[in-house]
Order: C-alpha cells, then sequence, then structure tokens
C-alpha cells in the first residue's frame, strides 16, 4: 500500500513555510508549486515546504519578505498628530495685526455683483445653463475647477468669466 503525503492548504502552507498566503498563491499559478485543487481548495504537499520557490520568498535574512508602506496617493497634508505638533505660522514680521475676528470680515464682504461688477449666476442658474448637474457645479466650485464667490449667507455665485473657459464653454446648452 502507498503512503499518503500529507497535504496542506494555501494559508496553511504560508503559515508553515513563513511568507505570505498571496505570494504561494502566485507560485502555484506560474506552476513553480506542485499543488492540487481539492473540493475547491489548492491543496500543496508538505514536500514543497523546502522548494527552492518558497525559500526565494523569504528572502535573504530568512524571514518573509515585507514592503514599507507606500504613501497614500493625493496625501500632501501630515497626518492630525503632525500637524497639532506644528507650531501656528506667525505673520512676515512688519505685517498688519488684524483686530477684527474672521466671521465679522467675513460678514461685511460686499455681494460679488457689487466687488467686480461682472454677471454671476447661482448654482442652479448655472446648471441649467450648461450639461452639468447642480450638485457637478457645486462640486466644480469647491475644487476650483470653476471660478465662484460666496455671498454672506454662504451661498455660491458662479461668476460669469467661466462661460468663455474652453472647457466651461462646450458644456453650454444651445
Amino acid at each position: 500500500m502507498a503512503t499518503q503525503t500529507t497535504s496542506m492548504t494555501t494559508s496553511e502552507f504560508a503559515k508553515a513555510a513563513g511568507v505570505p498566503a498571496a505570494g504561494i498563491s502566485k507560485l502555484i499559478r506560474d506552476g513553480k508549486l506542485k499543488a492540487k485543487k481539492t473540493s475547491g481548495k489548492w491543496m500543496i504537499p508538505q514536500s514543497q515546504l523546502d522548494s527552492e520557490d518558497v525559500q526565494a520568498l523569504k528572502g535573504p535574512a530568512g524571514g518573509a519578505k515585507r514592503r514599507a508602506p507606500a504613501a497614500k496617493p493625493g496625501r500632501s497634508r501630515p497626518a492630525p498628530a503632525a500637524r497639532a505638533a506644528q507650531p501656528p505660522e506667525l505673520p512676515p514680521v512688519g505685517a498688519p495685526v488684524l483686530q477684527e475676528p474672521a466671521a465679522v470680515q467675513v460678514a461685511a464682504a460686499p455681494e460679488p455683483e457689487a466687488r467686480s461688477g461682472e454677471k454671476t449666476y447661482t448654482i442652479s442658474e448655472f446648471a441649467a445653463m450648461t450639461y452639468l448637474t447642480e450638485m457637478g457645479v457645486a462640486e466644480w466650485l469647491k475644487t476650483g475647477r470653476i471660478k465662484g464667490v460666496q455671498n454672506q449667507n454662504g451661498e455660491w455665485r458662479v461668476l460669469g468669466c467661466n462661460l468663455q473657459v474652453p472647457d466651461i464653454s462646450r458644456l453650454l446648452r444651445k
């Protein structure tokens, strides 16, 4: 009678070898490890633990390879804890110091039409003039893709100069 070799699942094999399970799965896909699919799971003979490819996954120090965590794309600001540790920025020497709170200054700002003399539109008016939705117009205002100003109530007004921008003018309804 033939003796049966002990087989392990991918995760059991990876744990026994001290390497990531994803690396073992890749070796199986590449045909570098002999494995057999049983009941929907890959079964790997225990004798494969000494395979050169498995040993290569461990790296030169004998431990599993670990990558340094990659920086998240688009994250330019420091983490909240790092931001809290930074001292507040001071105005340049000789710069005038504002005595009024910022809320008072915002409330005293003139209406957008009076400030620039340029025609402005509400978000819904601008959306009706273009193929953008109101949510799209609001998002583009927040990201700076289109220019606008906020009135005293915090409502956005879209500047008329946006209608001459090529990316916007192609979205105008005819």
